[in-house]
């Protein structure tokens, strides 16, 4: 770990935790977006944030509830689906690597049974099936 990185402090565990726990009390589905990759396989060990372990624990208690993860920071990319939780987990390519005039951005289409990722630029396009979520039992 890199000392630029950071964490997530338990206050915001209990924050993330309280979040998904109402969202599966009320059917809901979510996407949790943040800065900083969560999984170590989409991206390099110095961009993880630094108790991932601790996040991705959270995570995979709800993974009826949790779509995908989506971040940034490493601005190369990646992708792992949790062979855990089935959670996908995705770092969007960054901008700042695009050489001009080429713009890296993405848009998610979101269905009941899948996350169509519409990549622009240097960012990959793809889909992604949601069959972890159970949807329709």
């Amino acid at each position: 770990f890199v000392g630029f990185n950071g964490g997530v402090d338990k206050p915001q565990l209990e924050w993330l935790e309280q979040s998904l726990r109402m969202a599966r009390e009320n059917d809901e589905k979510v996407i949790l977006c943040s800065h900083q990759p969560i999984h170590p396989g989409s991206t390099y060990p110095t961009c993880l944030i630094w108790n991932y372990d601790e996040i991705l624990e959270i995570v995979r208690k709800y993974n009826e509830v949790v779509m995908a993860s989506f971040s940034g920071h490493a601005h190369k990319g990646g992708y792992v689906r949790d062979e855990v939780s089935g959670v996908h987990f995705r770092t969007f390519e960054a901008v700042l690597e695009s050489p001009d005039p080429i713009r890296t951005y993405a848009m998610v289409d979101v269905f009941e049974n899948r996350l169509n990722v519409r990549g622009e630029g240097d960012c990959v396009s793809d889909i992604y099936d949601l069959d972890h979520l159970n949807i329709g039992v």
